[in-house]
């Protein structure tokens, strides 16, 4: 590991302490040494695959993608290294498009460099700005000269895998209307590659706790200005806020994922990928555009700061949601750890979406027995995080993040008083009917009872 990697660990660390107190640093002390050799295994796997891989023959057939690359003065170096990698797609069809508010003219002589060379192989719009706007403004111009029925988003440093674009052109030809990529992160001084983020299917509530979807994103053009693109006041966490509205005006069958890992994430210094104390004003953004989100819905709902940085928990407590609304069921051998946890599970059903919402339990010595399920690779439904503490995260901190799941214990959950005839011994048949209704089924880990 780097010098600088340990040095922003340290940092980040300490600021964990401070802000959450000696024994959950104790918790994530113990978690981010497994999580190291995670990474160590990832990285190794990968450099053993590399050779395995094989590209698929150059395809030419589907739409126009426009490849947005907002810049403001890049490192040139890593700049090429980007162009490079669009270089080696196996999806012909697409154009790069760049808007340029640097303040030198380092870029554009990149820029010049590969449109000059004949083997760049794709048309490149490049846009010099008078100024710059800022990552909102800067990409809202080059949308304005894109051609593509598509358009995918791409940060200035960044790399994309050589199928990138042809295996999200694939679930476009299947109907979809957004598609969006599992992601890691790239370290160019090691050039090892770590913290791999695979990612589930589109997860409203995980989304409305923090951008997990990030890159590559792709959407259709006309999708993003029906949203009314991006916007300047959050900027930092811009492509949360458009994915948030983005999820307003597409239908959630038109949302594909592709699960594999096609996108390389730099790691820098200056790069919240690298020191995530780097812009702590974009975790202000995020927190902004989840607001933003229930505010123009109409929902008084609240978001509180996590214990980790980026990560939000929307709190519908406050709202007042009659009682004849929900049907709340806990078996008796149950004891809540928090006494407001009826108003948490029916603020829930404020949002008209939401089916049945069920709730973490743990053991007497506190580890997870319930947490949600999963359907495993051979089709059974398996508890998810089971038998992790309570006080862990999990992977990506998702363990503790209020998302959807296959279904909620039938020990602890409350319903929507509409679904009332779905209601049965059997969670997983009855989860799964009301979600056949249109209904979300959530868990929130939050809300916690432990067995007696």
């Amino acid at each position: 590991m780097r010098p600088e990697n340990i040095r922003n660990g340290i940092r980040k660390l300490k600021s964990y302490g401070e802000r959450n107190g000696p024994e959950a640093l104790f918790f994530r002390l113990v978690e981010g040494a497994g999580e190291i050799l995670e990474n160590r295994k990832y990285s190794l796997e990968r450099e053993r695959s590399l050779p395995a891989v094989s590209l698929k023959k150059m395809e030419t057939e589907g739409p126009l993608v426009s490849v947005v690359i907002p810049v403001c003065d890049p490192d040139p170096d890593h700049f090429a290294h980007l162009l490079d990698s669009l270089i080696l797609q196996t999806y012909a069809n697409f154009e790069v498009v760049i808007a340029d508010g640097s303040r030198n003219e380092l870029a554009e002589r990149v820029v010049e460099a590969y449109r000059e060379d004949p083997g760049t192989g794709f048309r490149i719009i490049y846009k010099r700005l008078e100024e710059n706007l800022g990552i909102s403004g800067n990409t809202n111009e080059a949308l304005k000269a894109a051609a593509g029925e598509y358009v995918s988003f791409v940060d200035q440093d960044d790399l994309l895998e050589p199928d990138a674009l042809y295996e999200t052109v694939q679930r476009i030809k299947d109907g979809a209307l957004m598609v969006y990529t599992d992601e890691d992160k790239y370290d160019s001084l090691t050039e090892s590659f770590l913290t791999p983020n695979r990612k589930p299917d589109f997860d409203l509530d995980l989304l409305l706790s923090n951008n997990y979807i990030s890159h590559l994103l792709t959407v259709k053009r006309s999708k993003v200005e029906e949203a009314g693109g991006f916007r300047s006041e959050f900027d930092g966490a811009q492509d949360h806020d458009l994915l948030l509205r983005l999820s307003r005006v597409l239908p959630r069958e038109s949302i594909a994922h592709v699960d594999r890992v096609l996108y390389h994430w730099r790691l820098s210094p200056s790069s919240t990928a690298g020191n995530p104390e780097s812009k702590l004003y974009a975790y202000d953004s995020g927190k902004r555009a989840v607001e933003a989100y229930f505010r123009e819905r109409g929902i008084n709902a609240s978001v509180q700061d996590t214990a980790h940085r980026g990560f939000f928990h929307p709190d519908y407590s406050s709202l007042s949601v009659s009682r004849d609304k929900y049907l709340l069921f806990v078996d008796r051998r149950l004891e809540p750890l928090e006494p407001g946890f009826e108003k948490m599970m029916a603020g829930y059903f404020s949002r008209a979406e939401v089916g049945i919402v069920g709730a973490r339990i743990i053991g007497r010595t506190g580890r997870t027995v319930y947490n949600g399920y999963k359907l495993s690779e051979n089709g059974e439904m398996v508890p998810e995080y089971g038998k992790i503490d309570h006080r862990f995260s999990g992977y990506m901190h998702r363990a503790s993040m209020a998302r959807e799941t296959e279904a909620v214990s039938i020990h602890a959950f409350a319903v929507r008083s509409s679904l009332k005839e779905l209601i049965s011994g059997d969670t997983f048949s009855m989860c799964d009917k009301i979600r056949k209704r249109g209904f979300s089924v959530i868990v929130d880990p939050r809300i916690i009872f432990r067995i007696k």
